[in-house]
């Protein structure tokens, strides 16, 4: 199964020159879902479209978890006796399977050091990401994009004050 709620919240970003939203249009958000092991339906399509904001705002802390009810409202698991034990299957309204998954998912991620999902530090990025350290202190989505231009502005900041001081 492929990872949801990174590529979820991940999946509308604001560029200079428009938006890139990949649940956009109908036939766009099916392929994705399908490639996250849904189905592409028009109600997991309505449902991804309505539990993002709700995700991002929750993660950004805009938003209480209050806002995550009516997904975890609808979860339900159900036991089936087999010869091996207990077999527990999710019984969830099809029209919620993508935000029930998403929040499980978020769920998983928060814990006693801090959530493991968090917005990029960049205030020029929208991105977010999954810190799987140790520490638990990441800091960017991409140490490529986000941390070096993080650091070449430290740098340029500090060349500047010492060109000051001389």
């Amino acid at each position: 199964m492929t990872p949801l709620l990174l590529d979820l919240v991940n999946s509308r970003i604001v560029y200079p020159d428009g938006p890139r939203d990949e649940l956009g249009d109908d036939a766009a958000a099916r392929a994705w879902l399908r490639e996250h092991d849904g189905l592409g339906t028009p109600e997991e399509i309505a449902d991804a479209r309505d539990v993002r904001p709700v995700l991002a705002a929750v993660i950004r802390g805009e938003a209480s978890l209050d806002a995550l009810t009516p997904w975890v409202d609808v979860m339900r698991r159900r036991a089936q006796l087999t010869r091996d034990g207990l077999l527990w299957h999710d019984d969830v309204p099809a029209g919620r399977r993508v935000g029930v998954r998403a929040v499980e998912e978020w769920a998983g991620l928060q814990g006693p050091d801090g959530s493991r999902i968090r917005p990029c530090a960049a205030p020029d990025c929208q991105h977010f990401l999954v810190d799987n350290s140790r520490a638990n202190a990441r800091k960017w989505h991409s140490m490529e994009v986000c941390g070096n231009r993080a650091k070449a502005r430290r740098h340029y900041a500090r060349s500047k004050e010492t060109a000051k001081e001389q």
